[in-house]
């Protein structure tokens, strides 16, 4: 028979963990000195307009990195949409892959085969992209086209180092994405309420500030351990 206590023992369970999670974080910027989310949410619309300095997508998410980081809600939540997506991507084709080896489930080959190609062609355009920035980090002023001659000067150095990340890319990239999506995910689960107080107006915080940050993650801290221990307690 189904107890209607325990989504609420569940739900205490859940903010208990919460809160944990905003001390520990808490915990580990204060030793570090340095904010886990930055270097994504900042770095990564540049890094993506300099390889597509003319999309316009990319070019909406340069503008919007340089607001404040905590206050780029709508990129977080593409960012938690889009990763998954990613994610399953790059490791579903050997879950596939396996599951026909052993005889538990068939794709197709067309569909299997047709994986295969996407995924071989973004991780070689990957390549590319990652061996242009390698060459703009050496030569910093040079802008596409000169970069496209550095590589032409010496195309056996490029293919190898293409080929290098096209292998690479196989191994990494899910570990990479698997460990941006954790990040993004520890990102909104942090800030939501700021949003939400935000966009009702009710209350605007300054999250630049480490000040602001310490007292605003304490806050999410007690709160959600507080109320995580009562439900969990009343309702056990």
């Amino acid at each position: 028979m189904f107890d209607p206590k325990t989504p609420l023992a569940i739900l205490g369970l859940a903010l208990s963990m919460s809160g944990t999670i905003a001390g520990g974080y808490l915990l580990a910027e204060r030793i570090f000195h340095s904010t886990l989310f930055s270097v994504f949410l900042l770095v990564t619309p540049s890094f993506l307009h300099s390889l597509f300095p003319h999309d316009p997508t990319i070019i909406w998410f340069r503008i919007r990195s340089n607001r404040n980081l905590y206050q780029m809600w709508d990129m977080a939540l593409i960012y938690l949409l889009l990763l998954p997506l990613v994610f399953i991507l790059m490791v579903g084709f050997w879950v596939f892959l396996v599951l026909r080896i052993f005889g538990v489930y068939n794709l197709g080959t067309f569909w299997l085969s047709f994986w295969f190609i996407v995924l071989c062609f973004t991780y070689m355009w990957s390549a590319v992209n990652q061996h242009a920035v390698e060459m703009k980090a050496k030569h910093k002023r040079a802008n596409v086209e000169r970069i496209k001659g550095y590589m032409m000067q010496d195309p056996i150095a490029t293919s190898r180092r293409w080929l290098f990340y096209f292998f690479v890319n196989w191994i990494k990239s899910p570990f990479t994405t698997l460990k941006l999506l954790l990040i993004v995910i520890l990102f909104v689960l942090l800030h939501w309420p700021a949003w939400l107080l935000k966009g009702a107006g009710v209350l605007q915080m300054n999250f630049d500030d480490t000040n602001t940050r310490k007292y605003y993650y304490i806050g999410y801290m007690v709160t959600h351990l507080v109320a995580g221990l009562v439900l969990m307690f009343l309702y056990h």
